[in-house]
């Protein structure tokens, strides 16, 4: 199920605010993973895989600074979202606030235009994202060796 999640996907360029989607829909196997989020979390996911997966290089990070804007918003949503049933309510809280420093983070890295800085500023993203996945009590899973299989570490999610 990993594996199929950790497809490439093309992404469409976007201009400004405009919302960015990706050029391809998700497998079946990351819809299957995303019925076990919480829909605040399910929809900041769908903004973060496609550029996530991506081939590093200066498209990923065109891509995922473009896509800012759906960032900012997903992580409005997860702030204003109730602790999912069984999530913990202070890892919750602190996650959210993780997500939203790294997401300006990544913004401000965009707006430089920092090629150097910006996969450091999107991992934190991507490990922030999963902090909150592991505070709303969702499913754990071990990561895969490079960030086409997923990420370049592991950690929980």
């Amino acid at each position: 199920m990993i594996r199929a999640l950790a497809i490439v996907l093309v992404l469409a360029a976007a201009c400004g605010g405009k919302k960015s989607e990706p050029t391809t829909t998700p497998v079946k196997s990351a819809e299957q993973h995303e019925e076990k989020m919480p829909p605040e979390l399910a929809k900041f996911h769908d903004v973060l895989a496609p550029r996530w997966h991506a081939e590093k290089g200066p498209q990923r990070m065109k891509d995922t600074c473009a896509a800012i804007p759906d960032f900012t918003a997903g992580v409005t949503e997860l702030a204003k979202a109730p602790v999912p049933a069984g999530g913990d309510s202070t890892k919750w809280t602190a996650g959210a606030g993780e997500l939203a420093a790294a997401v300006s983070n990544l913004d401000e890295t965009c707006k430089g235009n920092d090629a150097t800085a910006f996969e450091g500023a999107f991992l934190k993203v991507h490990d922030s994202f999963h902090v909150m996945l592991g505070a709303s009590g969702g499913e754990m899973h071990e990561e895969h060796g490079e960030h086409g299989e997923h990420g370049e570490h592991e950690h929980a999610m």
